[in-house]
């Protein structure tokens, strides 16, 4: 199983690089961030996305968004939106035992408090989930650099949003649920790795950038993962696709 995540910053102005990133790469499960767009705006192309069962949730107001792609081979899904949704940020999808949760964090510029209420909020939503024994994929645009290891030196700054204790503290809690870094995971050492750059002074060319994309895998999934890569390759957005291999015939028993 494949899964990816990635913000689009705007599906329809990313609309053919995205097909054809999906033509390509035709993952099983793929969550995008900041679509800003609602369904009804999309091009029915995008819309209805061959082969795939999609979920989109925007608004007309062109800001945040998110949607949910599943193949049709995985069979059946729901999909829902979680209690604590704000300005269309989160979505769940429910398919082949798994729950998939792809979220958009508030930056934070105008309300922090805003931010950490919706990072609080989505650490009691996994405890229910985990308290339940499901499997759990949690992934998307954090807005958050895990560590210092997860920004280019030249753009950091002390006490700087995106980078605060607070909101590491709270990947750090997700962490204690059980949720595993896929990336770290794989590449517990590699310190220029990035999925999102500013579009000034050819940062991305130069790779100065931060990781604030990610995909969190229950124990399980994490251990059945084969691999996580940041696609750095797929320029069309600030920000490139995060992608994990899973291979589900390592699981054993029931849920975990």
């Amino acid at each position: 199983m494949t899964i990816a995540t990635w913000n689009v910053n705007g599906i329809r102005a990313r609309g053919t690089a995205f097909q054809h990133w999906v033509h390509a790469q035709k993952p099983d499960i793929l969550c995008l961030q900041e679509i800003k767009a609602h369904s009804e705006q999309i091009p029915e192309a995008l819309r209805e996305l061959t082969g795939y069962r999609s979920r989109w949730h925007g608004s007309r107001t062109g800001r945040s968004g998110v949607s949910i792609h599943l193949r049709e081979a995985l069979g059946e899904c729901e999909f829902t939106i979680p209690h604590f949704d704000q300005e269309t940020r989160v979505l769940q999808a429910r398919v082949a035992g798994i729950v998939v949760i792809n979220i958009y964090t508030p930056l934070g510029q105008k309300s922090y408090a805003q931010k950490l209420d919706f990072l609080h909020a989505l650490v009691y939503y996994v405890d229910a989930l985990r308290y339940d024994h499901e499997r759990v994929v949690l992934c998307g645009d954090f807005n958050v650099a895990h560590t210092d290891q997860d920004i280019h030196p030249a753009l950091y700054e002390e006490n700087m949003l995106c980078a605060r204790t607070e909101e590491r503290d709270i990947l750090d809690d997700l962490s204690k649920r059980g949720l595993t870094d896929l990336f770290r995971h794989h590449h517990p050492n590699d310190a220029r790795a990035y999925s999102w750059w500013p579009y000034y002074g050819g940062a991305r060319a130069r790779n100065i950038g931060w990781r604030i994309d990610y995909i969190l895998a229950d124990a399980p999934l994490a251990q059945a993962s084969r691999t996580c890569r940041i696609q750095r390759e797929e320029a069309s957005s600030d920000h490139s696709p995060v992608v994990a291999e899973l291979d589900l015939s390592a699981l054993r028993g029931g849920r975990h």
